[in-house]
């Protein structure tokens, strides 16, 4: 009864055409049909008990201190926060401005051909050394049989047209940036990898080239949205910190400040 006045000013659990219909959707995307009338009267009496016993717990204060619903309500918040940036669309004018701001992040990406000998640190004793011995016999002989100079490796023996990250994921960070250093048309190295001793031969190398604004417009939107969020969500943190003010015990502060290194820098 909507017209009920509420007790003691405690307003009454009012369930609406609104919360019947998500009832309804709900239902119907788990069980791929609408529900029935006995079904949506339980479904009615569940989210009922629900709410009465939710409304209950927050007047106990069961929820203080608890870390599930302290992180759920932050979670829904930040979400509310990101909903809302989500709904500002950019002017082509400014997608354009934030393009030619970051041209650096549309840049396809450099890519190199690559072959490589194998030197296992398990094998030998001076893995490096070795492959410098064969280094000195191979020089810019690209069509030389080196399938026998190195040790077996499990992975590609060769590479073609491979972005830094690919080469990155299967040799690691340090190699896949020396490697794009190597003077192309020669046997190279030696070379780190997560892996041992490598030498390479890079057959072509192609540097990263910047792209038309049109043929990214779609990944310039996305990373617009993405750093929008971001600024109006530390935006948001700002105020709530202005809001509620933030205090630290003296003990907590000691243990938060920069470490001295052993060198005398901080960390």
């Amino acid at each position: 009864n909507g017209t009920r006045p509420a007790l003691d000013g405690v307003e009454p659990v009012r369930i609406g055409q609104g919360e019947v219909q998500w009832l309804r959707e709900t239902y119907s995307s788990q069980w791929l049909r609408p529900p029935d009338a006995s079904e949506l009267q339980g479904l009615v009496a569940d989210l009922v008990t629900e709410e009465l016993l939710a409304r209950e717990a927050q007047a106990m204060g069961l929820g203080e201190d608890d870390t599930i619903v302290r992180r759920r309500l932050a979670q829904k918040l930040k979400f509310l926060v990101e909903d809302t940036a989500r709904l500002t669309e950019p002017t082509d004018a400014e997608l354009r401005q934030y393009f030619e701001a970051n041209t650096a992040r549309f840049e396809d990406s450099p890519r190199v051909s690559f072959s490589h000998i194998y030197f296992s640190p398990e094998n030998r004793k001076d893995a490096a050394k070795d492959a410098g011995l064969v280094l000195a016999g191979l020089g810019a002989d690209a069509s030389a049989d080196v399938a026998e100079l190195g040790d077996r490796f499990l992975l590609e023996a060769e590479m073609t047209q491979a972005d830094r990250q690919t080469v990155a994921n299967a040799f690691g960070d340090a190699f896949a940036d020396a490697l794009l250093t190597v003077e192309p048309g020669k046997w190279s190295g030696p070379l780190k990898s997560g892996y041992g001793t490598h030498l390479v031969f890079v057959s072509a190398r192609q540097t990263a080239r910047r792209p038309a604004f049109d043929t990214v417009r779609d990944k310039v939107v996305a990373e617009w949205r993405r750093e929008s969020e971001q600024k109006m969500r530390e935006a948001y943190l700002a105020r709530l910190r202005k809001k509620y003010g933030v205090e630290f015990e003296d003990s907590v502060k000691a243990q938060l400040e920069p470490q001295p290194a052993a060198d005398g820098s901080m960390r």
